[in-house]
């Protein structure tokens, strides 16, 4: 795919939009439970995702995220002449321009979070900041943080901080020159023969771009607060702020990638299990659990790259158990190395050590295994990504 058929592909997908969509996220029921999970559900993210998926040239990628990411870095002048070098180009660029609350969703949902944070730092410096542009992406990013936390890193929120802060600089300084901009009107000017008029003062942002900057701030705050609250208080029980985020992102591509909902309502309720108190055979129990999600996580990984290979899995039998054939499918078909086989086939044997072949179990050594879990079964989703795009085009 060329640059030509990116820049229309672009075009078809974003002109017929007319008029930038607001963004939302819809409360999907979980069956079974009242509790409501927070989703994005734009289509046109979703198409231009697909569309970066399907494009095989370096070249390709970096002119696709070009367009998309005019946004948030300004471009190279010999890229930004060649995509206003033809109509179609110039029209993709155009509206990538227009439609910057979708452009900063593709970035936030391919995971290029921080390129989305440094051009928006990078942008931020004067009174012209303040402008529609703007608002959208720090709409996006509130709306993000606020459904889906987990996408964000510490050091990210302190990015988004810093944002906030320059954001509310530049309000109070556009309020300034106001102000000033008030008294100079009431004054009369008596120009003097000799003496230069006074200049007029510079050129501010509508009253309309002030007030949703103002009342994006204000909510950017409260959705700061609240998030560093939730994880101080996670830390204080002795929950890793970075594990949780993984365990979350883990949940949200199990989601993506439709495994079984049991599974994703077990890995969901895991951290129940740890904060069971009791003797040491509840925490026994509890390891049983998290040995229970691995085997299920495994066998689902291995039945998703069948379908997508065509390779047939060998039949499950009951001498290894559904976690030791699943680790040989994976052997077999090159998904792992020896030393990943190792890993993988090691912690199975721990937690069975510690929780299934073991009366008692204290309840570091569950939190260490659920901790071990989410890390194995978050690098294996990458590696599925990775692996399948990596297949022939058109072979199985």
């Amino acid at each position: 795919m060329n640059e030509e058929e990116i820049a229309e592909k672009i075009r078809y997908i974003l002109e017929p939009v007319g008029q930038s969509p607001p963004l939302f996220y819809r409360r999907k029921d979980t069956s079974g439970d009242s509790v409501r999970t927070c989703e994005f559900g734009n289509e046109y993210v979703e198409l231009l995702l697909q569309l970066a998926a399907r494009i095989d040239t370096e070249t390709g990628k970096d002119f696709f995220w070009t367009l998309i990411g005019l946004n948030f870095k300004r471009p190279i002048p010999k890229i930004a002449q060649s995509i206003m070098s033809s109509v179609p180009k110039r029209k993709a660029w155009l509206l990538s321009k227009k439609h910057s609350d979708i452009s900063t969703m593709v970035y936030i949902k391919s995971g290029r979070i921080d390129e989305v944070l440094d051009g928006l730092l990078e942008r931020i410096k004067d009174c012209d900041s303040i402008n529609e542009a703007n608002n959208k992406i720090v709409s996006c990013l509130d709306k993000v943080a606020f459904c889906e936390q987990h996408l964000f890193s510490d050091d990210q929120l302190r990015k988004i901080e810093l944002i906030v802060n320059k954001f509310q600089n530049c309000i109070d300084k556009v309020n300034l020159l106001e102000k000033k901009s008030q008294e100079q009107r009431l004054e009369p000017l008596m120009p003097l023969p000799g003496f230069p008029i006074v200049p007029l003062p510079p050129t501010l942002p509508s009253y309309n771009d002030i007030k949703i900057s103002n009342n994006l701030i204000v909510e950017m705050k409260d959705v700061l607060t609240k998030i560093r609250f939730e994880r101080t208080k996670q830390e204080l029980r002795g929950v890793s702020s970075e594990i949780n985020q993984d365990k979350k992102r883990l949940i949200h591509k199990y989601s993506e990638l439709g495994l079984d909902k049991n599974l994703i309502e077990a890995l969901e309720k895991i951290d129940i299990e740890i904060e069971e108190t009791g003797s040491k055979f509840n925490f026994s129990k509890s390891i049983g659990f998290v040995r229970n999600i691995y085997e299920e996580s495994l066998r689902q990984f291995a039945l998703k790259i069948q379908h997508a290979t065509g390779i047939v899995i060998p039949q499950w039998t009951n001498d290894r158990g559904k976690m030791g054939e699943a680790i040989s499918y994976f052997k077999h078909i090159r998904f792992v190395s020896d030393k990943e086989e190792k890993l993988l086939t090691g912690f199975s044997g721990v937690i069975s050590d510690t929780g299934s072949h073991s009366l008692t179990s204290e309840r570091y050594e569950v939190r260490i295994a659920k901790n071990i879990l989410v890390e194995i079964c978050s690098y294996l989703v990458d590696k599925i990504d990775n692996y399948l795009k990596a297949l022939p085009k058109g072979k199985p």
